[in-house]
């Protein structure tokens, strides 16, 4: 056998327990895995507001004036880490778009804290969505009546969902 060997087979064998005794000391180690540390981002406070005002349900006409809709995002990251906000509507039918469907229709768009798309204020963490021609909101001159759903929420750059925040609005 090489001497070289031996002496490396050597060293090895000589830091080995070393090694193993920093291992299995418990308090370098955990014994249990540990909560995280931070949980993943949260929405608030849905808003859908005509003329600056919050509305309020029910809704007994519309006035044809662009909808704004709100949610306060919340990421233990910071803000930086928002990938998306996402704003899922659905609403009843017939569409008062020209479209023909009965039964509704439903979509997704995305909101934005950036100065742009009605948010006054950017990176304030509350974004925004405004919809200049009422194509998703209730306040439509020919806007049927029924329920008008929305579901506020947002993602990570982690991939990690936060929880859903819901409104409805009802169009007499």
């Amino acid at each position: 056998m090489n001497i070289r060997r031996l002496g490396l087979k050597m060293w090895t064998l000589a830091l080995l327990p070393m090694f193993l005794a920093a291992c299995s000391d418990s308090s370098s180690l955990p014994t249990t895995p540990t909560p995280p540390t931070s949980s993943g981002p949260v929405v608030t406070n849905p808003q859908v507001l005509v003329g600056g005002m919050p509305v309020q349900a029910p809704v007994p006409r519309g006035t044809d004036q662009p909808s704004l809709f709100r949610i306060h995002v919340q990421a233990p990251g910071g803000l930086a880490t928002i990938r998306r906000v996402v704003l899922q509507y659905s609403q009843p039918g017939p569409n008062h778009h020209g479209g023909s469907m009965m039964r509704g229709f439903s979509g997704t768009v995305l909101c934005y804290d950036d100065g742009t798309h009605g948010d006054d204020i950017p990176g304030d963490g509350i974004y925004h969505y405004m919809d200049p021609e009422n194509q998703i909101g209730c306040h439509g001159l020919n806007a049927p009546r029924g329920n008008y759903e929305y579901a506020f929420w947002c993602e990570d750059a982690l991939g990690q969902r936060s929880n859903t925040a819901t409104l409805t609005i009802v169009r007499q």
